[in-house]
């Protein structure tokens, strides 16, 4: 049921960096969307069309020159735990146990101990890292060490999730399980989920609601309404990106981002 709490609203959002000696330039223009609570939205583009900037405003890292954010029908100012972050590297403290990260947030928040501790047992289980919890963070692999950082931003029990490239410097194999991973928190949290890639195959996969961003200024160019996701809780992702309905949206999109990088490459020869 969805109660509004975690519904994302944006009204004209815009960002311009200041450049010291030289043009300021503009980032983002007039982004507006409304995001239901329980999506997962994968943002797509060519690189420079700000995906990466409009995920830290919502993050609450940086502050909109224009436009209005809201989540749950209040203002976002800043960063806040309701609104957890999945960065390209784990972003993880390396030198601690696994449990002792995923527990960080709880235990600042001063949290009863008895408490933190089943709550990292149970999301041990669910990122699949059992029996991992008294490993430091230096001695597992990269994607296990994303496992982790999963864990650790689900403790803060946010109402969005935003992940930045989270699988893009995992093996392909790797990357594949965890897309997986990500379904299956997605579809067993109801967290609404908003993640950035670089990957046409991925954003179609783990996305019921794909945006495909336009550079210079970055805006919403297309938005896309998707199945798969639904599909590949029940489905082996080989088989479902196989299939020619995934196809044939992927040469789509694929065609899109290449008429958008050819633009791009045309602007900067005219210069």
């Amino acid at each position: 049921m969805n109660d509004g709490t975690a519904n994302l609203s944006l009204s004209g959002v815009g960002m311009v960096y200041d450049v010291p000696n030289g043009e300021p330039v503009e980032a983002l223009d007039d982004v507006s969307f409304n995001l239901e609570q329980g999506r997962l939205l994968t943002l797509l583009g060519p690189s420079g069309c700000g995906k990466t900037t409009l995920l830290n405003i919502l993050a609450g890292f940086l502050a909109p020159t224009s436009g209005i954010v809201k989540l749950g029908g209040s203002l976002i100012k800043g960063p806040s735990q309701d609104r957890g972050m999945v960065f390209q590297q784990g972003a993880l403290f390396e030198w601690l146990k696994v449990s002792d990260n995923i527990s960080f947030g709880p235990r600042m928040n001063r949290q009863r101990s008895a408490t933190t501790k089943r709550m990292v047992d149970e999301l041990l289980d669910t990122v699949g890292l059992s029996g991992f919890g008294d490993k430091r963070v230096y001695e597992l692999s990269g994607g296990m060490q994303q496992r982790v950082a999963l864990a650790r931003c689900l403790a803060n029990d946010p109402k969005i999730i935003l992940m930045d490239e989270p699988l893009g410097a995992l093996d392909a194999l790797t990357r594949e399980k965890m897309q997986g991973l990500v379904l299956e928190l997605w579809q067993n949290t109801g967290k609404t989920v908003v993640l950035v890639t670089h990957s046409v195959e991925e954003a179609l996969y783990l996305g019921d609601q794909l945006f495909i961003m336009a550079p210079r200024p970055g805006r919403i160019e297309r938005a896309y309404e998707l199945p798969f996701a639904e599909i590949g809780l029940s489905t082996s992702p080989r088989e479902l990106k196989a299939s020619p309905e995934f196809i044939e949206k992927r040469e789509e999109v694929l065609s899109l981002i290449w008429q958008m990088e050819e633009q791009i490459m045309g602007h900067e020869d005219r210069r």
